[in-house]
This record gives structure tokens, C-alpha cells and sequence, in this order.
């Protein structure tokens, strides 16, 4: 346990996240309760040679954070995004642009593009099977 008490002293109350190498990292602030949960979890993973598992965990919880705190243009389109872009590009014979598979706001803007041909295609075809 002196690793824990040792651990527990070095603590700043802040994480820092340095990105692409940057100068000046963010400062990510780390209260006493998190620190200690922190800590209490880094010496369970140690100790009991679960090292690598909490890491890879830690990087998927990190990475799905971190998507979070991109501005909303930004982040990955939403599944109902992807199934009606898959939709639009299938019915209309267009192909979906790489970006709009990466980005909500480009995925919207080709559903906004092409929703009323596709929904102008739908109708017609629904009055002819009348």
C-alpha cells in the first residue's frame, strides 16, 4: 500500500491532456473524491495484472468523451442519419460523399440535398402501384 500513499502525494489537481503535442496542454480538473477513485483504480488494475484491459478501457471511455465535446457538425452522423443517407444513395443511384460517412454536419447537409427527390421518387412510385 506505500504505492497508494505515494501516488496520493504526487497528485496535482489537475490532469493534463496535451493533444498533436501542443505547448500548452488543457488543464482537465481532477477533485479529491475522482483523485482517490483514481487512484484506488490504478493500484486494483496493478495489482491485480489487469493493466492492460484498464487501459484499453480507459482509451474507449476517453475517446467516446472526448467525440462528445465536438461542436455537433462535428461529430459521427447519427445511425437514423446513416440509415436514410444509405437509403437516398440506394434509391437515387447517388453515392454518399466519404465526409458525410465522418461528420453529422456534412451528413446533413446531403440528406437536406436530396430528401425531397427522394421523397418526390417515393410518392410517384406509390401512385403507380395504385
Amino acid at each position: 500500500m506505500w504505492r497508494k500513499a505515494l501516488q496520493a502525494e504526487t497528485w496535482e489537481t489537475v490532469m493534463r491532456l496535451s493533444l498533436n503535442n501542443e505547448d500548452d496542454p488543457i488543464a482537465i480538473p481532477i477533485d479529491d473524491v475522482i483523485r482517490e477513485a483514481w487512484t484506488l483504480q490504478y493500484d486494483r488494475a496493478h495489482y491485480d495484472g489487469g493493466m492492460d484491459r484498464f487501459r484499453e478501457r480507459l482509451a474507449v471511455c476517453f475517446a467516446n468523451s472526448l467525440a462528445a465535446c465536438l461542436d455537433t457538425d462535428l461529430q459521427p452522423p447519427t445511425a437514423a442519419q446513416m440509415q436514410y443517407a444509405t437509403s437516398i444513395a440506394r434509391e437515387l443511384g447517388v453515392s454518399l460523399p466519404y465526409e458525410a460517412l465522418r461528420f453529422r454536419g456534412t451528413m446533413s447537409d446531403f440528406i437536406d440535398r436530396y430528401a425531397d427527390a427522394l421523397r418526390a421518387k417515393r410518392e410517384t412510385y406509390l401512385r403507380n402501384e395504385e
